[in-house]
This record gives C-alpha cells, structure tokens and sequence, in this order.
C-alpha cells in the first residue's frame, strides 16, 4: 500500500527530512514554501521548490512546483499526495535549478 500524506505536519516532514529541504520562516499565510539547499529569493538564481497551498482549515489541498512556476507555467500536484509520484516530482524539479 503507497504511502498517503494528507496533513500539513506528514508533508513538513517529508519534505524537511526526507527531501532535505528548507522550509521558508513560519507566517501565517496560507501557505509555506520549501527551498533546496540554501534560501534564495531572487528571481533569476532562485532555490524555490514547492510551495505548499492549504486551505482554511490548515488542510493542505494542492501543492505548487515552484520552479516551473517561475515561467508563469504553474504545475500543481493535487491530492492524494502519495509518496512515490510526490518523490518523483520534487527530484525533477530540483534537476531544473540554475545554482551556477
């Protein structure tokens, strides 16, 4: 049976300590954005990986790959978010970073 995430706390940790990214300062948006490696903001050498949205309730319901978002092409993965396709998707996106 895959593995599911369907809470904020289950996709924090995955993709903390898992994935081995950095999560951005916690707010209290609506959303939290993870980065890989170091946190770079800056639009032409940015480290933004996911972004994950959640709804009012604190219940993730989409997450964003924010690297291909940089070219207004936004790719969202929607629920269930299950280990082996979310794995698959966050390695490709960290394959397209520029950190030259």
């Amino acid at each position: 049976m895959a593995k599911i995430y369907s809470t904020f706390v289950e996709l924090h940790d995955f993709l903390t300590q898992e994935m081995g990214l950095l999560s951005e300062p916690v707010h209290s948006g609506t959303w939290r954005t993870y980065f890989f490696k170091e946190i770079i903001w800056h639009p032409s050498r940015t480290t933004r990986t996911v972004k994950i949205l959640l709804d009012h309730t604190k219940k993730p319901f989409k997450i964003q790959l924010c690297v291909s978002s940089d070219n207004n092409n936004s790719v969202f993965v929607s629920p269930p978010f299950e280990y082996d396709a979310l794995k698959l998707a966050i390695e490709n996106e960290t394959s397209r970073l520029s950190l030259g």
